[in-house]
C-alpha cells in the first residue's frame, strides 16, 4: 500500500526563479567527460565561471590583481610567495570550482595589499593637502613690530606661495613614501606627488563604501549559500512566508521505520551517505565512487526498461528504489535532470546503453519528442507514476512539468515490476517495493472470467482505497 503525502490544503511554494531549471547536460568535449564521466558528473568537478568569482570572491577579485603587482616592489621572499601561491590556485581554480578553496586564501592576502597601499595612497596625498594648507595659513600673528633696518621685509605673497609650494612637496613625499608600488606611479617620470583632494576623498569614500559593502555580502553569502543544510530547504514567498521542504528527512524516517532492517536500497550515488546515515539501511553505491562499476550498475538500471531493471535489481538483492523528483514543485536538482550523467556512466560499461537512444530530435526531453527508449526508462516510469492526475489536481495542468516547463510525454504510466510505497509531502522522495513477482495483468477466476486486475497503487488522492478496474 502507498503512502503519498499530499500535503492537504497547505500552500505549495515553487521553488524562487533565482533558481533557474538545471539545463542537461552539455555534450561532453572534455577527456574526463569523454573517457571517465563519473568525474565529470560531479558539480564541484565542472569549470569554474565568471559568476563564481564575483559571488566568492566579491571585492577580492578587484583588489587581488592590484595586491599581486604591488608585491613586485619589493620583491622579497615573503611577496615572492603569495606571487607564485596566487599565480597557481587562479590558474587551477579555472579548471574545476571546488578548487575555489584553494584560491580564497591566496585572493584574501593578495586584496589586503591592494586595499593597505590604496588606502595608504589616498590618506597620504590627504594628509599631504592638509600640511600643505596648514604651512600656506601660518603666517602668524599682525601684531605690529619694531622695524629696524637688521630686520627682514615681511614675506611677501609670492614667497608665501612659494612656501607652500615647498611645504606641499614634502608632505607629499612623505606620504608618498609610504604609499607602497602605486605611489611612484602618481606622476610622469617618477616624481611622487600626491592626488588632488577631490579625486583621493572621493576614491577614499568609495573605497571604505566597497570594503563595507564586501563585509555584507560575506556574511549573506556564508548565511544563505553556505550555511543552509541540503537536507532541509526553505524558499520565501512573494509576501515573504516561507515555506520549508523536509522530504528527506521524511523519506528517511520512513524508510527506517517501515522496511526490514536487512533491507537493501538502491538509488543514485548522490544520497547514499545521507541513506545510510538517517535511514540506517545498506546502500547499493554511495558516495565513495572508487567502485565506477556498481555505479554504472545503478545507472544501468535506471537507464533500462522497467523488466531488465527489475532483473538487475533483483540480482542485487535489493528491496527498494527511490528517486528524487522536483516536477511538482520545481526543484531542478533532481534525478531527471541528472539522467543523461546515469546513462553516460552505465554506457561506459555496459556497451548496450547508449547515449543516442535517450536523446531526440529536440535533444534531451520528457516531452511528447522524447525517444520510446526514455519514455520506457525506469527513471521516466518512477518519476512520473501517478503525476499526470496530481499535477492536474493540485494546480490545474495535466502532467506539466515544473522544472523542464512542459507537459509530460506519456501521462499514464504504469508499473508492473515495482509497487509504489512512499511518496513525500511536496513528491521530492518517491520510494517503490521491487516485488517478488512481475504484477500479472490478469487473473482467472473459477468460472473462466477475468477478475479485476490488482492496480498497485494503493490509496488515492483522498485516501480511499481505488476502484476496481
Amino acid at each position: 500500500m502507498s503512502a503519498r503525502g499530499r500535503g492537504g490544503g497547505e500552500a505549495r511554494a515553487p521553488f524562487p526563479a533565482r533558481l533557474p531549471p538545471t539545463p542537461p547536460p552539455p555534450v561532453p568535449l572534455s577527456y574526463a567527460s569523454k573517457y571517465i564521466p563519473i568525474i565529470a558528473s560531479v558539480s564541484e568537478h565542472q569549470p569554474t565561471v565568471w559568476a563564481n568569482y564575483f559571488t566568492d570572491l566579491h571585492l577580492a577579485a578587484l583588489l587581488a590583481p592590484a595586491g599581486l603587482i604591488a608585491c613586485f616592489r619589493p620583491l622579497d621572499d615573503a611577496a615572492l610567495f603569495l606571487v607564485l601561491y596566487g599565480v597557481t590556485s587562479a590558474y587551477f581554480s579555472g579548471v574545476m570550482i571546488r578548487l575555489m578553496l584553494v584560491l580564497a586564501p591566496a585572493a584574501c592576502c593578495l586584496g589586503a595589499i591592494g586595499a593597505s597601499d590604496a588606502l595608504t595612497t589616498l590618506t597620504g596625498s590627504i594628509k599631504g593637502w592638509a600640511a600643505a594648507r596648514a604651512s600656506g595659513g601660518g603666517s602668524g600673528s599682525t601684531a605690529a613690530r619694531p622695524v629696524s633696518a637688521t630686520v627682514a621685509a615681511p614675506p611677501t605673497s609670492s614667497s608665501r606661495a612659494a612656501a607652500a609650494r615647498k611645504a606641499s612637496s614634502k608632505a607629499s613625499s612623505r606620504g608618498a613614501s609610504t604609499g607602497g608600488f602605486f605611489a611612484g606611479w602618481l606622476a610622469p617620470g617618477g616624481a611622487r606627488k600626491g592626488l588632488p583632494i577631490d579625486v583621493a576623498i572621493t576614491a577614499s569614500i568609495a573605497l571604505f563604501a566597497m570594503l563595507a559593502a564586501y563585509a555584507f555580502h560575506s556574511v549573506y553569502v556564508a548565511a544563505e549559500m553556505y550555511s543552509s543544510p541540503s537536507i532541509v530547504m526553505q524558499t520565501r514567498g512573494a509576501d515573504g512566508s516561507v515555506h520549508v521542504f523536509d522530504d528527506f528527512r521524511e523519506a528517511y524516517a520512513w524508510l527506517r521505520h517501515n522496511t526490514p532492517a536487512d533491507a537493501k536500497v538502491a538509488s543514485w550515488w548522490d544520497y547514499g551517505y545521507q541513506t545510510t546515515a538517517m535511514a540506517d539501511r545498506a546502500v547499493i553505491v554511495d558516495n565513495n565512487t572508487w567502485n565506477n562499476t556498481h555505479i554504472a550498475t545503478v545507472g544501468r538500471a535506471m537507464a533500462s526498461p522497467e523488466k531488465k531493471a527489475w532483473q538487475i535489481y533483483r540480482s542485487l538483492d535489493v528491496g527498494y528504489v527511490f528517486v528524487v523528483f522536483g516536477g511538482y514543485i520545481g526543484y531542478p536538482s533532481d534525478d531527471v535532470n541528472k539522467f543523461l550523467w546515469m546513462v553516460r556512466i552505465g554506457g561506459g560499461v555496459f556497451p548496450d546503453i547508449k547515449e543516442s537512444d535517450y536523446i531526440g530530435d529536440n535533444g534531451y526531453s520528457i516531452d511528447g519528442a522524447a525517444t520510446k527508449t526514455m519514455l520506457n526508462s525506469l527513471m521516466y516510469k518512477l518519476s512520473y507514476y501517478g503525476f499526470a492526475d496530481a499535477s492536474e489536481a493540485a494546480f490545474g495542468r495535466r502532467g506539466y512539468d515544473r522544472v523542464r516547463n512542459t507537459e509530460i510525454g506519456q501521462m499514464d504510466v504504469s508499473l508492473t515490476y515495482f509497487e509504489e510505497v512512499f511518496t513525500s509531502q511536496h513528491w521530492l522522495m518517491r520510494v517503490y517495493k521491487v516485488r517478488d513477482a512481475p504484477l500479472r495483468e490478469a487473473r482467472v477466476g473459477r468460472k473462466g472470467k477475468k477478475a479485476p486486475r490488482a492496480s498497485g497503487k494503493g490509496v488515492t488522492v483522498s485516501g480511499e482505497a481505488p476502484e476496481d478496474e
